[in-house]
């Protein structure tokens, strides 16, 4: 069985763009006319420009159309996040930017999605992770959520440090990491997090909720990151005990 219609298409138009037919810059052909080119539907076209969307190489805007933003996909970051080794590693090699702190009340449905108890105070510290190795492109957009005095004591590191949230605690309060639970789960790109991904809301993106645990069993921090379809690659290794 062979590749489905809008792969096909995706993959065309990639290489046109490889290949210069369309300048970085410029805008594509409009949805009707390329759909009336491969003799194809709206509905199939749009899922092959989706690819390319989410590839970065095209950004679609209503009423304007699509324009092209690069000639090749940008390489996905790629990190092994096996261990708790491998998960500092990661943030060694993420530069993490802070775009705000602020002080809330654990929500019913934030509750369900972190395990926070429900009304209980947190501060919630969003960032976005880029790769400097690729012009500092946006691998991640992140929420870590506190308990106030430990994200009152790593205040002053947050900003100038490439270290995990959790190392900052360890090395500020003394509480270490003892295990972490992690979830993976398939997602649509939240507005907000999109905006800083450079896709559309809704695009098919990756999220982790991590659940750090010290060693009492105490639940201390939550992370939940995002990354977009395309530019994020989790590696792990399963070995025989």
């Amino acid at each position: 069985m062979g590749e489905p219609r809008y792969v096909v298409i995706a993959n065309d138009l990639m290489a046109k763009l490889s290949a210069g037919h369309w300048a970085v810059g410029t805008m594509l052909p409009t949805e009707p006319e390329l759909a009336a080119t491969y003799k194809v539907s709206r509905e199939t076209l749009r899922r092959a420009l989706q690819r390319l969307e989410s590839s970065g190489l095209i950004s679609r805007h209503p009423g304007m159309g699509t324009r092209v933003e690069r000639a090749r996909p940008v390489p996905a970051f790629t990190t092994r996040l096996g261990s708790l080794q491998e998960l500092t590693q990661y943030g060694k090699s993420a530069v993490r930017s802070i775009l705000s702190v602020e002080s809330i009340v654990v929500d019913k449905e934030l509750a369900e999605v972190t395990g926070l108890a429900e009304g209980s105070p947190t501060v919630c510290v969003t960032s976005v992770r880029r790769d400097p190795e690729r012009s500092g492109q946006v691998v991640s957009w992140a929420r870590v959520y506190l308990e106030p005095a430990d994200a009152k004591a790593i205040a002053a590191s947050l900003d100038d440090s490439p270290r995990l949230i959790s190392d900052l605690v360890e090395s500020h309060v003394g509480r270490s990491v003892d295990r972490v639970v992690q979830r993976v789960q398939a997602v649509g790109v939240p507005a907000e997090a999109a905006a800083h991904l450079g896709v559309a809301p809704g695009s098919p993106g990756i999220e982790f909720v991590r659940r750090y645990f010290d060693a009492d069993g105490r639940l201390f921090e939550v992370s939940v990151s995002t990354h977009a379809q395309g530019t994020f690659v989790y590696e792990t290794t399963l070995q025989r005990g």
